[in-house]
C-alpha cells in the first residue's frame, strides 16, 4: 500500500478499535476497514458539499467545521452519518452496531489532526 491508504487505514482502525461494544474479530477484518474508510469519505463528501464556496484555507475550515459538528452532534449530523453507514452495513449488523460506530466516528472527529484531515481531503483529491 501506498503512503496515503495506510493513512487512511490507520484511521479507519482507530475508529474501529475505540468502539465500546463494536466486536474486534468481526471488525477487524480488511472488508469492515475498507467499508468504514467508504463511510469517512462520503462524510468528508458531504462536507465539501457545504463549504465549496468557501476561499479560506481549506484544512483550517474542514478541521474546524469536522471538530465542530462532532462536539454538538446534533440530530441532523446524526441522522446523515447513520444514512450514510446504513449503506454500507447489513441490516442486522446497522441494527447492532450503528449507534456504536456513529459514536466512534464523533469521538474521532473530535480529536482530529491537521495531518488526518490533510490525508483525507488528499483521499478526496481536493
Amino acid at each position: 500500500m501506498n503512503k496515503p491508504n495506510e493513512k487512511l487505514e490507520n484511521i479507519a482502525v482507530d475508529i474501529l478499535s475505540s468502539g465500546e461494544d463494536l466486536p474486534q474479530e468481526k471488525f477487524g477484518s480488511i472488508i469492515l476497514i475498507l467499508m468504514m474508510i467508504s463511510i469517512i469519505l462520503t462524510s468528508m463528501r458531504v462536507l465539501q458539499e457545504c463549504n465549496k464556496n468557501k476561499k479560506e484555507d481549506k484544512l483550517l475550515l474542514y478541521k474546524q467545521h469536522i471538530k465542530e459538528i462532532c462536539s454538538h452532534r446534533g440530530w441532523f449530523a446524526k441522522m446523515k452519518l447513520r444514512q450514510i453507514i446504513r449503506r454500507e452495513l447489513k441490516r442486522e449488523d446497522y441494527r447492532l452496531y450503528g449507534k456504536s460506530l456513529t459514536n466512534a466516528i464523533f469521538n474521532k472527529g473530535e480529536n482530529i489532526t491537521d495531518e488526518e484531515v490533510l490525508t483525507l481531503l488528499e483521499a478526496l483529491n481536493v
